[in-house]
């Protein structure tokens, strides 16, 4: 571990010590510290920016009640992205039971089907970039959850392998193994798309 990440994990338990007695404006600095990461992590996990913003606003009003539980074993950042795999997982395992009781044919994606469709507005290389990253979130969608995860935590999130084992609670070599699987995964997926980003 880095001195600027020591660094970070002291000025976090101060924070959190902080915002647990009631100080003004703690809570804040964590949210203000936190909240893009939570929120990449939401959408990464959920493919749509609105759910994945209540995602987020929800895993920082769990984090504001549970603080007080917040010991310091582990890095804050970590406790708090596993407060947001949680609550992803729960929000994916709630919308999964809904859609089986409806037809899952035309809601499960509804917005990959409009993104598809839809011609874009932006110049041209950015219109290819946005395109690019909304085949990568549909890729993303395609995985199991338990090898999306480990592969948002680590490629996308930038989490150490010991990391991720420690906040989805598997061993380091499980993690490597699921990581290593979804990978290939999202290749097969992306494969038929790689002609159109190399021109």
């Amino acid at each position: 571990m880095s001195p600027a990440d020591i660094a970070t994990e002291r000025e976090d338990f101060e924070l959190v010590k902080r915002a647990s007695a009631g100080e003004p404006g703690a809570f804040d600095e964590i949210f203000l510290r936190y909240r893009d990461q939570i929120y990449s992590l939401a959408y990464r996990m959920t493919g749509n920016a609105a759910e994945a913003e209540d995602l987020c606003q929800e895993v920082f009003m769990v984090a504001l009640k549970k603080m007080g539980s917040f010991e310091g074993r582990s890095a804050f950042s970590t406790w708090l992205y596993r407060v947001a795999i949680n609550r992803s997982r729960d929000y994916l395992r709630k919308k999964k039971r809904s859609l089986d009781t409806v037809s899952s044919s035309e809601e499960g994606t509804p917005e990959i089907a409009d993104s598809s469709n839809s011609p874009s507005t932006a110049p041209e290389s950015a219109a290819v970039s946005a395109d690019a990253k909304r085949l990568v979130q549909q890729a993303l969608m395609k995985l199991p959850e338990n090898l999306r995860a480990p592969l948002v935590l680590h490629e996308l999130e930038g989490l150490e392998y010991s990391e991720v084992a420690r906040l989805l609670r598997l061993p380091v070599g499980t993690v490597k193994s699921r990581i290593f699987r979804a990978r290939t995964r999202l290749g097969d997926l992306l494969e038929e798309h790689k002609e159109q980003w190399l021109g």
